[in-house]
């Protein structure tokens, strides 16, 4: 019997190997990192800002999302505690009636502001579209999130086909919650270092004429 034990346990082993629930993905250059199930697979971008496209496209659901990075340097000369202020001006619905304007026959659902992908702050939208302009079209529909941070627009997009978008909807908010990017900018406005601008009390300046003085 005790040389049995240890069989069964070597046979259980090698006959119900483990498995991972998700993979962890990371791209250096964009600094996104993410995750999705082990169940969906690696699938070729489509379009030059795309860094990362995953999903199960066998049958008629072809589920998949995407990560798009896009340079943004028009506010570069802005501290990053304006970052919300930019959001509210060129990440909000201007921003997705552009951004829609790839798609035919939108129907938008949902609109939010005040949320976002990772560390960045955007807006999301929830859509239907026909993904072809034919007879017959292919109608979709996608859950969409844009991030502004540190100069760049991080888009993530999931979508499928509209009869089966509701069996993807958790898996989708799980693939967007995962999504995150590189620290590169501090929370405070001086960063770690003391606030010495706080430190110096009232600054009385002699004038020129030596009459008054001017307290900052």
């Amino acid at each position: 019997m005790r040389r049995l034990i240890p069989a069964l346990a070597v046979l259980l082993a090698t006959t119900v190997p483990a498995q991972a629930d998700y993979f962890v993905w990371a791209d250096q250059k964009s600094g996104v990192t993410l995750s999705y199930p082990d169940t969906w697979k690696p699938l070729n971008n489509q379009q030059p800002d795309d860094v990362f496209t995953v999903g199960v496209m066998s049958g008629p659901d072809r589920a998949q999302c995407r990560i798009r990075v896009n340079k943004d340097e028009r506010y570069k000369v802005f501290p990053s505690q304006y970052d919300r202020d930019i959001q509210k001006i060129s990440y909000s619905q201007p921003f997705w009636t552009q951004y829609n304007a790839n798609y035919d026959n939108v129907t938008i659902h949902s609109f939010r502001e005040v949320t976002a992908l990772g560390k960045g702050f955007g807006s999301m939208e929830l859509i239907s579209y026909a993904n072809a302009p034919d007879e017959a079209p292919d109608y979709r529909t996608g859950i969409l999130f844009v991030s502004f941070y540190d100069n760049r627009a991080y888009i993530a997009e999931c979508s499928s086909a509209s009869q089966s978008y509701s069996k993807y909807h958790d898996e989708f908010l799980d693939f967007i919650k995962s999504v995150d990017f590189k620290k590169t900018v501090h929370e405070l406005t001086i960063g770690n270092y003391r606030d010495f601008l706080k430190d110096w009390g009232e600054l009385q300046v002699a004038l020129p004429n030596a009459v008054s003085v001017t307290v900052y």
